[in-house]
């Protein structure tokens, strides 16, 4: 039994899904709608239910994620379909994120490791996530996610395949194959299979080494927080970039700025868990408890030592709020700004509405096709200048802190919110996540406690 929070699974399933560019660019208001896409699935069809009282194991918290009467028996076939996606690509980018350090996942068709060749070939059935651990012997981590109401060896089998089939794509380069499969007949169960990577394609003789242990990584951070390696920089930013565009261009009624007392990284987080909640964090509610007594204050009375302070906003129609660091942010902006950049300077990058239209009669296979080549197209001309966007990136990563608020969001300044409304917060290093008491999972699970 693993024991999470479902705040933590809400924050991996706005990470994880097909990359949103080139398209998003020209429509960056619309970031919030890709977030209802994935976050608003596991919202209507989980639930938590009791566990009866002599059945509850060591460290239990008394309830079970399981599926809702609305998914057992409201939803048909096709519909309970597409939610197994959207649960599997959840699941697994908690399990490797959350639990086992992996920095991030990309789709593999909009981001090949390595940039190898072959991964956006339609005809060929692939894995769905590719990501580079950095403390691993094996750095680069092919997954396939499964999930189904029952999965068993049948759909493990047909997962298994599409991993071997990823992994004659690696060449020598060492990776890791990883099979996750998500169940929720009676709650949701997880399987994890390491396969063994084939003698001279990037493993070990004889099969894969070790997977290192289990736990978020914290040696990408210093004891603030500070993301000093670039790449770890790039795969946060590249893992926050949906919540930045909604951030920075989506309603700004619901902007707040939250603050909490230092780096959550600096303190102890519960097992198994990425984030650090923040309703009972003794060092959080002194400093608002202090910072109340002061009655008005706007952001800039937040820049002073031992205040971290993350601007956020609501997603509308979940109840949920997401936010990140104000470096973290203005790493975000010049990274957007790059991806502007390359799409307008890459021909034919904006014309996939267009051509969309234009070819609306076509087989749906065809209109795919159509945006494969419009994304390889953006993706070769960003690999190529790599250097150059991990240069901004970071530039604006350092210059961040210096920064307002209301300059980082373009004049707009958010108010200051000391977590009033009964959220339910949690934080790392750089990014938040706050769940509000009409959040629909929260609303029935507390519906069902005894009064």
């Amino acid at each position: 039994m693993v024991t999470t929070t479902w705040r933590e699974i809400l924050k991996h399933a706005a990470g994880v899904g097909r990359d949103v560019t080139p398209w998003i660019v020209t429509v960056p208001h619309l970031a919030f709608q890709e977030l209802l896409a994935r976050i608003t699935p596991l919202q209507a069809y989980l639930t938590t239910e009791c566990i009866p009282e002599g059945d509850q194991p060591p460290g239990s918290t008394g309830r079970r994620l399981v599926p809702s009467v609305v998914h057992t028996h409201g939803a048909e076939r096709s519909a309970r379909g597409a939610f197994g996606y959207r649960l599997g690509m959840t699941m697994a980018q908690w399990l490797c994120c959350g639990q086992m350090g992996l920095p991030a996942t990309r789709h593999v068709e909009s981001w090949p490791p390595a940039g190898l060749p072959g991964f956006d070939d339609a005809k060929k059935r692939l894995p769905d996530l590719t990501g580079r651990h950095p403390h691993d012997t094996c750095p680069w981590w092919l997954i396939e996610a499964k999930a189904g109401l029952k999965i068993g060896l049948g759909e493990l089998s047909d997962g298994l395949q599409q991993l071997v089939s990823g992994s004659a794509l690696m060449g020598a380069l060492p990776h890791r194959l990883l099979l996750a499969g998500t169940s929720i007949s009676d709650q949701v169960f997880m399987t994890l299979d390491d396969i063994p990577v084939a003698w001279g394609q990037g493993g070990n003789e004889g099969g894969s080494s070790a997977i290192p242990p289990t736990g978020p990584s914290e040696e990408d951070s210093t004891e603030d927080g500070d993301l000093a390696d670039d790449d770890a920089l790039l795969e946060a930013v590249l893992d926050q970039l949906l919540v930045y565009l909604h951030l920075r261009y989506g309603p700004t009624s619901s902007l707040r700025v939250i603050p909490f007392a230092a780096s959550p990284r600096s303190r102890r987080r519960p097992m198994g868990s990425s984030l650090l909640p923040l309703e009972n964090d003794p060092q959080t509610l002194d400093l608002r408890r202090e910072l109340r007594a002061r009655n008005q204050m706007n952001t800039r009375d937040l820049r002073q030592r031992d205040i971290t302070d993350f601007v956020t906003a609501s997603i509308p129609g979940t109840g949920l709020r997401l936010g990140m660091s104000r470096r973290l942010f203005a790493a975000c902006h010049q990274f957007h700004k790059e991806q502007v950049r390359i799409v307008t300077e890459t021909p034919g990058a904006l014309n996939a509405a267009r051509d969309l239209h234009d070819n609306l009669f076509r087989t749906e296979d065809d209109l795919e096709d159509l945006l494969r080549q419009t994304r390889s197209r953006f993706r070769e001309r960003e690999t190529a200048e790599r250097e150059r966007v991990r240069s901004k990136v970071r530039s604006g990563y350092e210059t961040g802190a210096q920064q307002d608020w209301d300059e980082l969001l373009g004049g707009v300044e958010p108010q200051v919110s000391l977590g009033e409304g009964g959220l339910l917060e949690a934080a790392d290093a750089s990014s938040y996540v706050a769940v509000e008491p009409t959040e629909p999972f929260r609303y029935t699970a507390d519906r069902r406690r005894p009064r």
